[in-house]
């Protein structure tokens, strides 16, 4: 059973699409090799990438962008959050800060979790938070997401950095289908909105991007002329 730990969401996320977008050369070269193993080998993915030109990344770009119907122009480039208030019910939510760039908020709302839903983001159980202070037909009034994972702490222990998956929206009705409740199912399920932990290094941000190809977490970060 998912038990929600605000501590696990406290502090600075960054969106996947910045790794996607990113012209460093060690992220270019991961996404080289998961290019690469790709093409070398069959999987799921093997039927999509036609329509994406052969190209991985590109399938990410397309899946995990933080647009979306509601917010059309503005992408998300990252997360602030902070424990709630005394007397704001703490241990059920969180202050978020939503922001455009590193110094860009476009807006800050408390989020209170509201109840979950069986099968949401990867087909997990995922919790749904409402932000009731946001404006009425503000896209950031509902938030869907999956818990961080793996924890923080793993990255500190060798693990993988942790990240999560969302969806935002200006209502339940706008984000699920099949009424209210455990039982509603996501009208959008190919949409990825991702966040990464920003208390990484380089070397942690390309073994996420390593990891999701299924290729074996660099020691070092390699060697780029």
């Amino acid at each position: 059973m998912t038990t929600f730990d605000p501590a696990e969401w406290i502090g600075d996320w960054i969106s996947f699409e910045q790794l996607i977008d990113s012209r460093d050369p060690a992220i270019e070269r991961a996404w080289a090799d998961a290019e690469a193993a790709m093409r070398g080998h069959w999987s799921a993915f093997s039927l999509i990438l036609p329509f994406f030109g052969g190209s991985i990344r590109r399938f990410w770009r397309w899946a995990c962008r933080t647009t979306g119907r509601e917010n059309r122009h503005t992408p998300i480039a990252g997360w602030h959050i902070e424990p709630l208030e005394y007397g704001e019910n703490a241990g059920n939510g969180f202050a978020l800060e939503w922001r455009s760039d590193e110094s860009t908020v476009i807006g800050r709302y408390a989020y209170q979790l509201d109840h979950m839903i069986d099968r949401g983001l990867e087909g997990k159980p995922c919790y749904v938070f409402h932000a009731d202070s946001a404006p009425a037909g503000s896209p950031f009034r509902v938030l869907i997401a999956m818990d961080p994972m793996p924890a923080r702490a793993e990255l500190t222990e060798g693990g993988l950095l942790s990240h999560l998956h969302f969806q935002y929206g200006s209502s339940e009705a706008v984000l699920l289908r099949g009424g209210a409740g455990a039982g509603a199912k996501l009208r959008r399920r190919m949409w990825y909105p991702t966040m990464c932990s920003a208390d990484s290094d380089l070397l942690a941000r390309c073994n996420v991007i390593r990891a999701l190809h299924r290729l074996p977490a660099w020691e070092q970060l390699p060697a780029t002329s």
